[in-house]
Parts: C-alpha cells; sequence; structure tokens
C-alpha cells in the first residue's frame, strides 16, 4: 500500500511538473495562485488585498512579513545576518552570515547551514516551491530543499566542472540555467551558458552557447515563458560587476544568439523580471554610472522568416533629462512598473543628487498610459522611491522608500533610513509596511544594494 502511495504522488508531481513546462496557461494560472501561507488566525493586513512576503534584516537579524496577514516573525536573534531571500509560501528563509548561506524557518523553530555554502549570494528560491539553487567555491551546482531537514542538499553538477556564480530557476520550477568557465590561461577562457532539468533522477546539463577565447560569458535570467536565456558577452580584461557587455539572447534549447542590445551594463536589476510571455523591459545604454544616458526599453524575440531568431525593441523612455531604472513586469503583462529620476546631466554629474526624488512609474507596454504611481502631493519631499515589485495578481506593487539619500555619496556605503511600502496599482492608497532600516548607501556604480537589506517573494 506504502508503495503504491508513493508512486501516485511521484506520478502526480510528474504530471504537474509536464504541465507546467508543456502548457503556458496552465503555468501563467499557478503563478498567479500564491503558494500556501505560513501564517494562520486573524488576519489585520496593512493594506487590504496586497499579498507576498517581505524579509528584511534590522539590527543584524531577520524578520518576516505575511503581508496578507499583517503579522511579523522574528526568525534570528543572534544577529549578523545579511541578504534575507523568502521562500515561496514564507515558510523559510535563506540569508547570509558570517559569509555562509543559513536557512531558517520563518516560525524560528529550526535552523540549517547549507553544505558547501560559501557563495550565499548565489542563493536563489525557485518560483513554485521551496527549493534552493545556489553555486559553490569548487564550481559545483547545487539545490537544497529545507523540507527535508539537514539532508536537503542535492548534487547538479559535481565539483570541479567550473560552474559559476549566477544559476536562475526557470519560472516552470524544472530547469535551472547557469554559467560554466574554465580558464586556460590569463586573458583566455572557455565560457559557456548551460541548462539542466532537475526533474530526472540523473540529471545532466546541455549547452545553450559556449564560446572559447578573451570574451566571457556571463548569464542574466530566463524570459517568462522559459524559451530563452539572456546573457551578457564581455571582455575577460574588463569582467567585473556592471562591466559593460553585449547583451544577447539565445533560445534555451540551444541556438545562435542575437544582439538585444550592443552595450549595457552588466547589472541584473536593470533588466526586467516578471510576465509570462518572451517580453522583457531592460534599462538599455552602457555609460557609467547607470543614471547616464539611460533608456527604458523592452525588447520580445521573434521568429524571422528564414527561422532564425530576431528582436523587436520598442523604447518607452528616452528623454536626456531622466534616468529610468528597476523596470518590473508583472504576471499579466500589460504595464510596467519602473522608477524614474534626474539624469546625471541634468543633475550637474553628481551621482548622488541622480538618485534623489526618484518616482514609481507605470507605462503599458504600448507606451501609451504613462503615469507616476503615487500623486504626487502624497509623496514627502526630501524622498526617494525605487525598486518597484509586483505581487502575483499584478493589483499591488511594493517599493524602497530612501529617506536622506544625499547623505552617502557613491562607493562610501553610507545612506540615509530604508522604508519599503506597498501601493495599490491604480496609485489610489500606499501604507508602509516597515521603516527605520539602515539604508545600504550606493556603490561607485551608483547602484544600491537593495538585496542586503530585505527581499520581497510575491
Amino acid at each position: 500500500m506504502g508503495r503504491r502511495i508513493g508512486l501516485l504522488f511521484a506520478a502526480l508531481f510528474l504530471g504537474f511538473t509536464l504541465a507546467l513546462i508543456f502548457f503556458p496557461s496552465f503555468r501563467e494560472t499557478v503563478r498567479r495562485t500564491p503558494p500556501n501561507r505560513a501564517g494562520t488566525g486573524k488576519t489585520n493586513p496593512v493594506l487590504i488585498g496586497a499579498m507576498g512576503y517581505l524579509g528584511y534584516v534590522n539590527e543584524g537579524d531577520v524578520y518576516v512579513i505575511d503581508i496578507a496577514q499583517g503579522s511579523t516573525s522574528r526568525v534570528t536573534r543572534t544577529g549578523g545576518a545579511s541578504r534575507p531571500k523568502v521562500s515561496p509560501g514564507g515558510q523559510f528563509v535563506a540569508f547570509s552570515r558570517n559569509n555562509t548561506l543559513v536557512i531558517a524557518r520563518t516560525d524560528g523553530s529550526a535552523e540549517y547551514q547549507v553544505p558547501n555554502g560559501s557563495r550565499p549570494e548565489t542563493a536563489r528560491w525557485s518560483f513554485y516551491n521551496a527549493a534552493l539553487v545556489y553555486t559553490t567555491a569548487d564550481g559545483a551546482l547545487m539545490t537544497y530543499d529545507p523540507r527535508l531537514g539537514e539532508n536537503g542538499a542535492r548534487q547538479i553538477d559535481p565539483p570541479g566542472s567550473g560552474v559559476g556564480t549566477t544559476a536562475v530557476w526557470a519560472a516552470s520550477g524544472a530547469r535551472i540555467a547557469f554559467e560554466r568557465r574554465r580558464p586556460v590561461r590569463d586573458g583566455y577562457s572557455r565560457e559557456g551558458i548551460w541548462v539542466v532539468d532537475t526533474t530526472t533522477r540523473n540529471p545532466v546539463a546541455s549547452p545553450v552557447y559556449m564560446t572559447a577565447g578573451s570574451t566571457g560569458l556571463r548569464l542574466c535570467c530566463w524570459t517568462g515563458n522559459d524559451q530563452f536565456i539572456l546573457f551578457w558577452q564581455v571582455p575577460l580584461s574588463e569582467d567585473a560587476p556592471g562591466a559593460v557587455g553585449r547583451l544577447l539572447i539565445a533560445a534555451a534549447s540551444s541556438s545562435e544568439p542575437v544582439e538585444l542590445t550592443a552595450s549595457s551594463l552588466m547589472l541584473r536589476a536593470l533588466v526586467g523580471a516578471g510576465g509570462t510571455g518572451a517580453v522583457t523591459p531592460m534599462i538599455d545604454g552602457g555609460e557609467k554610472p547607470w543614471t547616464s544616458r539611460k533608456k527604458l526599453v523592452i525588447t520580445e524575440p521573434t521568429s524571422a522568416p528564414n527561422g532564425q531568431l530576431q528582436v523587436k525593441r520598442v523604447v518607452l523612455e528616452a528623454s536626456e533629462q531622466l534616468s529610468p531604472g528597476a523596470p518590473a513586469l508583472p504576471l499579466n503583462g500589460t504595464t510596467i512598473a519602473y522608477s524614474v529620476g534626474p539624469s546625471l546631466a541634468s543633475a550637474g554629474s553628481d551621482v548622488s543628487r541622480s538618485l534623489a526624488n526618484r518616482r514609481i512609474w507605470v507605462v503599458g507596454l504600448d507606451g501609451k498610459q504613462k503615469r507616476s504611481l503615487l500623486p504626487e502631493a502624497t509623496v514627502p519631499q526630501g524622498v526617494s522611491d525605487d525598486q518597484p515589485e509586483w505581487a502575483r495578481d499584478a493589483k499591488t506593487i511594493v517599493y524602497a522608500r530612501r529617506i536622506g539619500t544625499g547623505s552617502g555619496s557613491p562607493g562610501s556605503g553610507r545612506g540615509g533610513q530604508l522604508e519599503i511600502w506597498v501601493a495599490y496599482a491604480d496609485g489610489s492608497n500606499a501604507r508602509r509596511l516597515v521603516g527605520g532600516l539602515n539604508d545600504p548607501g550606493v556603490n561607485t556604480l551608483g547602484v544600491v544594494e537593495y538585496d542586503v537589506v530585505y527581499d520581497f517573494q510575491p
């Protein structure tokens, strides 16, 4: 009897996974459905109808807010935590402590140090379930399922495989895209973007695109329909976070890539996530810092008459006086939310000024119905709103509000205070979720590393 039940569950899981992969309409329905909530009991939501989970660090400890329930859980009490990442369903939170990847239950009842987790910044949850992918310092690709406790680790690609620092789940939760890097000598390397299906008993990776020479390949992300992968091609001599490279796109089934843009800053935050199709919003332009000479564009891969891949581009924001950033696309794929503020030129070449007084805007994919998310009269002076993220139902947006943003010069690591807010997508109401957090400040590229302080899980 026990074996029959096990086979039944295995068949149901396989059927669910295949449906996610081969039936886009089913995948879209599931993605819009929030996972089972970790919270129970009476609800007292900050904003009625808002959903998702907010993980944040305050004075070195991790907290998680169940936005729909309106409840806050303190997860840790020993300090030293950063980079929180909440699992779908809100039952677990991963974070960094002493440069080690740790996973804890959000009710604080259990905590696990992830095996070989010396690269906590590489960890990413699957979109659907509590499965974490991360890479190791010895070149392995790993997953971890905290529902299995200390036995949750699974090796996908062994040590010595040359796995790089970026691995990303496809939206279906079945496949992982990752980098392989094999340096041959100074300035020469064999590089590749690979994909592996984790639903098989013995996963075997297959290449999407490979190259050898003086250029490297750095993974960005999947498109929402799981069919295409975006990655940068960058000279090895200039390879570093924020370097300038060509942003390419290729079919996940392996194909010759095509160019999305010839010059792009290698920053994941400038390429929008979300949607269930192939449309990807992005910030175009390779000039540093990131607030200098940028455009908001949407890209969509299509098939040319000869069967080859081609890219459709639409420019949505190209004012020399403005600097668009942090584009985000909801699952219904109809409206882009992004932040906008003064460009570096209009701010007198002062990076801090170009990061001040930013606001959240929304615009349709056709460039119409562009508007500020919140009425200007409702936004206090001296604040900067940034980093919009959609809830699964596309009805609310979570965003960061920086206060005292002029207090930290680029590279100083000093900022003011940080608050996290949630608002209805029509801008009719907004509420603060948490305040009094330490602003992480900006780096030399003018980038605010929000993920050090908080994470929103839709």
